[in-house]
């Protein structure tokens, strides 16, 4: 088994304490956001169709979105010590989100963490959000951002490959991690697929468990 080891996060309820997307949802979009997103937890739309139409619905400037982002969301306080417990063994960490690209770019900025990101690019034009998808698979329609892609190309590269995530994004990566640490949505579906995992709360659970494989 290769030596080196990368890990893929997702930034939605993993890094941060709340789904942005979804408090932003709550915030700026009518109560209808919410019959979509029952369809996409049915698994009867994917990712990138309910994001398209729930963000439809949002109407507010970008700069709004902003203030409220900074006044609400909350950062996992223990992600910045396993982002630098990863520098100092060597672990490639890349976030790999379904979220959109405003905010997560900005609370990176914020929280002074650079690190390789993929995420969904919001548009904003005429009081209104399109979403364009550059990291996209062409050959499926489900998600916006492919992670499964990404861990693949890094496989290639001879790593072994860790996933961090909570929902129902991250169960294509969670079945082909060799390590996968979930929570929340992403638990329950790690349980009915029958997929290995180890629960966890926050990254210092992540960090205690990847430090005996490094």
């Amino acid at each position: 088994m290769p030596s080196k080891l990368a890990v893929l996060t997702d930034f939605d309820g993993t890094i941060t304490r709340t789904d942005v997307a979804e408090a932003i949802l709550e915030e700026f979009a009518p109560s209808s956001w919410w019959e979509i997103e029952e369809l996409h937890r049915a698994r009867k739309i994917g990712t990138r169709e309910s994001m398209v139409r729930q963000f439809a619905l949002v109407r507010a400037k970008q700069a709004d979105l902003i203030r409220f982002v900074d006044e609400h969301v909350e950062i996992d306080e223990t992600f910045p010590d396993f982002v630098g417990f990863c520098n100092r063994r060597h672990i490639r960490l890349e976030i790999v989100s379904e979220g959109l690209d405003f905010y997560v770019r900005h609370l990176m900025r914020k929280w002074d963490l650079p690190l390789p990101l993929r995420t969904n690019h919001a548009v904003f034009e005429e009081g209104r959000i399109r979403i364009e998808y550059p990291w996209a698979d062409a050959t499926c329609t489900l998600c916006g951002t492919c992670k499964l892609l990404r861990l693949f190309q890094l496989r290639t590269e001879g790593f072994r490959m860790a996933y961090v995530g909570d929902g129902h994004s991250d169960l294509c990566p969670a079945v082909e991690a060799d390590v996968v640490f979930a929570k929340r949505e992403l638990a329950e579906l790690c349980a009915e697929e029958s997929i290995a995992y180890t629960p966890f709360v926050n990254f210092a659970d992540v960090q205690r468990h990847l430090r005996g494989l490094t």
